[in-house]
């Protein structure tokens, strides 16, 4: 009998990612006629149709965003909804915002528009929630 070790770390996590982000912005469903939409290629290859628009994320003092990762197309903005909660958000890494906006709070809550970004990039980022952190993601890129 042979066993195949598999590293879960990763690959999983990323794997997660994208079903969160498929199940979060409700994609792979096919655009509305009129309305903006960008395509990416699944992990098989295929490619799907993801509506695009601005981002509401509702702070959270659960899970710290709600929903946890979200897919934002070129051009497009993130608001983060404060629900009456104080919060603060920092980009981990390089920021996907034109201008290399990191850092949003409740006096500044909405990003600039989404840089254009070829690959299909994760941008990891700390939400702290009336003083608890948590670490939910934002992807962009892919589109054609």
């Amino acid at each position: 009998m042979h066993y195949l070790r598999v590293n879960h770390g990763l690959p999983f996590r990323s794997g997660l990612v994208l079903l969160l982000v498929l199940w979060a912005g409700a994609c792979g469903h096919e655009a509305k006629e009129g309305k903006e939409a960008e395509e990416a290629a699944d992990s098989s290859g295929k490619y799907v149709k993801l509506n695009c628009a601005d981002v509401p994320v509702n702070v959270d003092p659960n899970i710290g965003a709600r929903p946890p990762a979200v897919y934002v197309c070129k051009n497009h903005t993130v608001t983060w909804k404060d629900n009456g909660h104080t919060f603060k958000v920092e980009f981990k890494g390089d920021s996907p915002f034109t201008g290399d906006v990191k850092v949003f709070h409740n006096q500044s809550a909405t990003s600039p528009g989404m840089k254009d970004l070829k690959q299909l990039t994760v941008f990891e980022y700390r939400i702290t929630v009336d003083g608890k952190a948590f670490d939910p993601q934002v992807i962009g890129g892919g589109g054609n």
